[in-house]
């Protein structure tokens, strides 16, 4: 079974704000920094990734699994999970190993965040005040 929390307002709104942070301090990073922008890629992905699951569930992972993540995010907002797992698979390569992220790597995690917290804001605004 999953583990979730719930949602509040402040809960969805705070997590919005950090995706929409941490997505635009990845795209400031210049390329020598790859690493760094793809670990704040992971991070707006997972961050829009609960604000959706607030929206459309009233609940987010709060779970270390990602598969349980992203499959809580397939039932919030079917096709999104495939921008989550794209971000996850990359994310120990960027923060965790010796390896460093290819322009091309970093290029996809930017196209997966922004999905994701592009999503998180329409999600928002279609759900109206106090959400």
């Amino acid at each position: 079974m999953a583990t979730t929390r719930g949602c509040n307002p402040a809960i969805t709104a705070g997590r919005l704000s950090k995706a929409i942070e941490f997505l635009d301090a990845a795209e400031s990073l210049d390329d020598d920094k790859r690493n760094a922008a793809g670990d704040l890629f992971v991070d707006a992905g997972i961050a829009a990734s609960d604000v959706l699951c607030c929206i459309r569930l009233g609940i987010h992972s709060s779970s270390g699994s990602h598969t349980e993540a992203a499959n809580l995010l397939s039932k919030a907002d079917r096709g999104s999970e495939k921008h989550l797992i794209a971000l996850l698979s990359l994310k120990n390569k960027a923060a965790y190993t010796h390896q460093s992220l290819s322009a091309a790597e970093r290029k996809k995690m930017n196209r997966a965040a922004t999905h994701l917290v592009e999503a998180a804001k329409r999600a928002v605004a279609a759900a109206g005040p106090a959400t």
